[in-house]
């Protein structure tokens, strides 16, 4: 007898993925909460189901390509979505992917450049070549330690994360009672005020329907594709509102903090919890390092080939020179702030989305497949 087929199951693994990647250290230090959703209040809690919305369906439409397709890299894919424009748009989706991972990288080495500033008191600069150093060594070493050092840091991160949440929530549980209750919005602030950054950032995350093909290989029917949208919706939505719910309570102050959630455990809970810095600090630092290295790691694979031949050198030696000129660019980028690389880098990512990702994927491929071409 044959094992009935669950959407669910082969849906989840791959929804899990996307949530590893997402719950990173931008979340966990409350800066995507402090740009785009707990500036509106109570309308924040709102906010993150309108960015997930955008995201969830793009990845659905993604996974629909998958499972007609049957391609699981970005390369292929590129190739089938774009059809005969592929040869002048797959090599700017390369340019385009390079630059998310470096407004991703630019991202962690500012946030680690403040973490040991705060942690050790060294000089941000000094830390930010700190954090540079600790991605490049995990990443010389090859995807095999990328891949088992960042499985172990994800649920490290995403635990201290929730933890995090539960302690800094019950704290101010009556505040946050409050602002629910009475739907407390800041003056001139409306939901509609929110809506265009949250979009911004839901486009931002487009790439994630493409490079998810990679995992997508029991993805074969539309059910499948949708029941991945769906739970992508529902634990990435859950993230990014109990981010918000964790800044909500101790703002305005915590909006004009680099590192919101650092802010908030220093001034209001280690009285409470004298242990939560160092906890925070470990989980912060599984965090960076989870979500820099990778991220090098994409790079590096993507520039290997450009190598000539002719150089006659090792990949170890290749990765060392990309990994330089790569970290270099990502510390240059890190004197703009982490808030501005956070707001300035991620819309401009969703803007170029739109029509590198968006349109091909979730307008004219649903076309094509109606047509049948």
């Amino acid at each position: 007898m044959a094992k009935k087929h669950s959407s669910f199951l082969v849906a989840f693994p791959v929804s899990s993925v996307y949530f590893g990647a997402l719950v990173g250290p931008s979340m966990v230090s409350g800066v995507f909460a402090a740009v785009y959703f707990a500036p509106y209040g109570a309308w924040g809690l709102i906010l993150p189901l309108v960015t997930m919305g955008l995201a969830a369906f793009i990845v659905a439409c993604g996974m629909i390509g998958v499972s007609h397709w049957g391609v699981y890299d970005y390369s292929s894919y590129a190739k089938k979505l774009y059809g005969p424009a592929s040869p002048i748009l797959s090599p700017l989706l390369e340019v385009f992917l390079i630059l998310a991972m470096i407004v991703g990288g630019s991202s962690v080495i500012a946030m680690g450049g403040t973490f040991f500033n705060s942690l050790f008191g060294m000089p941000v600069f000094a830390g930010a070549l700190l954090m540079a150093l600790v991605s490049s060594l995990l990443v010389l070493w090859g995807a095999n330690l990328v891949r088992k050092s960042s499985t172990f840091m994800t649920i490290v991160l995403v635990a201290g994360f929730f933890l995090l949440v539960i302690f800094a929530a019950k704290t101010k549980a009556q505040r946050l009672s409050s602002i629910i209750a009475g739907w407390e919005v800041p003056q001139s602030v409306t939901f509609l005020s929110g809506v265009g950054p949250a979009l911004s950032l839901g486009l931002s995350h487009a790439s994630n329907a493409l490079t998810l093909s990679s995992v997508s290989q029991n993805i074969r029917t539309k059910k499948d594709a949708c029941m991945v949208g769906l739970i992508s919706f529902v634990l990435n939505g859950a993230a990014f509102i109990a981010c918000t719910v964790l800044i909500l309570p101790y703002c305005p102050q915590a909006l004009n903090e680099s590192v919101p959630n650092l802010y908030i455990i220093n001034t209001f809970l280690v009285e409470q919890a004298p242990w939560l810095p160092m906890v925070y600090s470990v989980v912060m630092f599984f965090g960076l390092a989870s979500s820099g290295a990778p991220q090098l790691h994409a790079v590096a694979s993507r520039v290997l080939p450009l190598y000539p031949a002719s150089w006659n050198m090792k990949d170890l030696t290749k990765n060392i020179i990309t990994s330089v000129l790569y970290m270099a660019v990502c510390i240059a980028i890190s004197f703009l702030g982490l808030q501005t690389i956070i707001s300035k880098g991620y819309g401009l990512l969703g803007s170029l989305a739109l029509p590198l990702i968006v349109i091909p994927l979730c307008i004219v491929m649903p076309i094509r497949l109606l047509l049948k071409k």
